[in-house]
């Protein structure tokens, strides 16, 4: 076999594997907040304003970090539960860069560059609150997909048994309480205050809460993995057939430094905790193009455009692809061109 094939094989297959624990952590994230969260419990607390929105979803991301393996099935979920679509948005594009695991893996790639570190995370903060601000107007179901889980701006009605709020919004005309006589009713009420009765029915509810969370993380893990594989394999054809020295045209100034790294993140960007080192590896390019890359990156890549193709609607994908570019390639244009990173 060609030595380049065994080489995009072992690439993509090297990509998969380290995007996939991240991806099951999201998946099971987003399970357990499909069954232990309620929705009324959600739209009551979740802020109505738009900068209120816009700071829940960015702070949120600092408490609940997910990387962007994984942060779209989680994305998904909080939209089925009544989070406004900008503050879904904003943690969405904040959340893998925002987090204390990655700004710790930033400041050691770039050997305890604080400025660097500190910039990445303004960056993305930023074009994350520009895209929420974006989708202000969007309803929820204009953001996601009908196939996907809570297009309808309800949760989805999987049957699963979890005894979670599927149907707390819906009437269900087909459940008619049916009258019991008197002699039923003492025996219903005589069981339902046995201690035995009322251990074993929490014993069941928990063992069908915990069904529902498997049948929840296994659908959206294999969801997300059929769209991962195109997305490494991508990736990984562009690693093994490109030549290095395709590069060095780019390296002398930041006007097309920026532009060549921001198109390399897309490309070659594997996960927010490790693509601060690919980008540190980069020694020849201006920092402000580095800083492109990893602000960039974990916003938009080969698998997450596949991913946000799989689980939104055309207008929100779009957003998704054209206001990152643009605002970090702004960004980083002006942090050049004011000299703040040389």
């Amino acid at each position: 076999m060609d030595a380049r094939l065994i080489h995009l094989a072992q690439t993509a297959l090297a990509v998969f594997l380290e995007a996939l624990p991240f991806l099951v952590l999201g998946s099971l994230v987003s399970a357990c907040m499909e069954v232990f969260v309620p929705r009324a419990w959600v739209e009551r607390r979740a802020p109505k304003s738009l900068p209120g929105a816009l700071a829940f979803g960015v702070a949120l991301g600092t408490v609940l970090p997910t990387c962007e393996c994984g942060v779209v099935p989680v994305v998904r979920r909080m939209l089925s539960k009544g989070v406004p679509v900008p503050a879904a948005v904003a943690y969405m594009l904040a959340a893998p860069v925002v987090n204390p695991v990655v700004m710790v893996s930033t400041w050691v790639a770039f050997r305890g560059d604080v400025l660097m570190t500190g910039l990445r995370a303004a960056v993305v903060a930023a074009t994350a609150v520009a895209v929420g601000v974006s989708v202000r107007r969007m309803a929820v179901d204009r953001a996601l997909r009908p196939n996907s889980p809570g297009a309808s701006g309800l949760p989805d009605a999987c049957g699963c048994g979890c005894g979670h709020d599927h149907d707390e919004d819906r009437p269900l005309p087909h459940l008619v309480e049916a009258p019991l006589l008197p002699h039923f009713r003492e025996v219903e009420d005589a069981l339902a205050a046995s201690p035995a009765f009322a251990a074993s029915s929490v014993t069941v509810s928990r063992a069908a809460q915990l069904h529902g969370v498997a049948r929840h993380m296994t659908a959206d893990l294999l969801d997300a993995c059929a769209w991962l594989l195109p997305g490494a394999l991508a990736a990984a054809a562009f690693r093994t057939f490109t030549p290095p020295e395709a590069l060095f045209l780019f390296m002398d100034s930041p006007a097309l430094a920026i532009p060549a790294l921001m198109g390399l993140a897309v490309l070659l960007s594997v996960c927010s905790e490790a693509d601060a080192f690919v980008a540190a590896s980069f020694v020849g390019f201006p920092a402000s193009a580095r800083l492109a890359f990893v602000a960039l990156g974990p916003m938009l890549d080969l698998k997450l455009m596949a991913m946000y193709g799989a689980a939104f609607r055309r207008g929100l994908v779009l957003r998704l692809v054209v206001l990152p570019t643009l605002c970090v390639w702004a960004a980083c244009m002006l942090l050049a061109g004011l000299g703040v990173l040389e």
